[in-house]
């Protein structure tokens, strides 16, 4: 096996016009935290007054302490609503402040985002609508939208003050010809969502502190999230998403873990019952990952990881892996190079 090898497998998805999905993996190169970072935040500032509130979080940094991974020890303790609260609003100022930084940097044209350079490349083709399902808060996903030219959008109209825009999807037009849009379905929220006293939600695309009477529409880690993702606009972003997967002609994964069960099953079904083809790239393949080439990704696959200086590569003819030495094509940046 060569590199011509893995050339052919991911020009062969990107012929498809894939559904990207993009984890947390894909942000981490631009300074947005990954879980562990949030873990570690939570723990230095989440200081409950009230009492069950106190025995709770008592609960759960003792599973932290344990060797649990946040999402598994907010699963397993039962958080009153008032703690959920508090997690909820530290996290949005955790995130919401390293993602002010880089778009502070994309637009004085300090940041380089891959992921601009592929949405362009898969733009030049006959598609005026290509999909972005992704379970980050951070917008990462429309900053590199608008670095490539094109128009983004989330589930809410446009303007400073963004109202959801209903049934009846916007579309744009450039003169006579109709706009090439990105549409980016973010099945946990967004860090520019939020709910108002009434509970509508709403989008303030500006917005550099959490706002006072507003709640953040993102869903945390742990039980609650799947609570909240049977009220809109997460009903109708999920749905969205699940849309766009099941009409799939190809995936592509960046930096994805394979542990979100408002993904997980939809690629499964396409991969493994309909052998679409399937691009995954991280710098380290999860035990999520691993066990979806093994039994979910059907006979399609390409997966790339860093392996010291190189790639190591798992195709379906040869799913125990090979390594290509002195190359970084598990990177975004080196991919692109590759494929196109």
């Amino acid at each position: 096996m060569d590199t011509e090898t893995i050339a052919k497998a991911a020009q062969k998805c990107i012929e498809n016009n894939p559904i990207i999905v993009i984890g947390s993996g894909a942000s981490i190169p631009h300074g947005i935290p990954g879980m562990h970072d949030l873990s570690v935040y939570l723990q230095q500032n989440v200081a409950p007054e009230d009492a069950r509130d106190h025995e709770a979080w008592e609960k759960v940094q003792d599973e932290l302490r344990d060797g649990s991974h946040l999402e598994q020890a907010l699963s397993d303790v039962s958080l009153p609503s008032s703690l959920v609260e508090v997690i909820l609003g530290h996290t949005w100022t955790f995130i919401a402040g390293h993602d002010k930084d880089v778009f502070m940097k994309s637009a004085r044209g300090e940041e380089q985002y891959p992921l601009a350079d592929l949405l362009y490349q898969l733009s030049r083709s006959t598609n005026i609508q290509l999909h972005i399902v992704t379970p980050n808060y951070d917008r990462l996903a429309e900053y590199a939208v608008d670095m490539s030219q094109m128009i983004h959008a989330t589930g809410f109209g446009p303007g400073y003050i963004r109202r959801r825009e209903g049934a009846e999807r916007y579309s744009f037009r450039r003169g006579a010809h109709v706009q090439r849009t990105v549409r980016i379905w973010k099945v946990h929220g967004s860090l520019d969502w939020f709910e108002d006293p009434e509970g509508v939600p709403i989008s303030l695309p500006i917005t550099e502190n959490l706002p006072d009477g507003l709640r953040p529409l993102i869903v945390t880690p742990g039980v609650s999230k799947y609570e909240r993702t049977h009220d809109e606009p997460f009903r109708s972003v999920i749905q969205g998403a699940d849309s766009a997967l099941q009409d799939a002609n190809s995936f592509m994964c960046i930096g994805y873990g394979f542990r979100d069960s408002h993904i997980q099953p939809k690629l499964v079904e396409r991969c493994r019952q309909m052998h679409v083809p399937i691009v995954i790239l991280a710098r380290t393949l999860t035990d999520e990952a691993r066990q979806f080439i093994t039994n979910g990704a059907g006979d399609n696959f390409l997966a790339l990881e860093c392996d010291g200086d190189g790639t190591k590569c798992y195709l379906s003819e040869v799913p125990e892996g090979f390594v290509i030495p002195g190359s970084s094509f598990w990177s975004l940046d080196r991919f692109n190079k590759l494929a196109f």
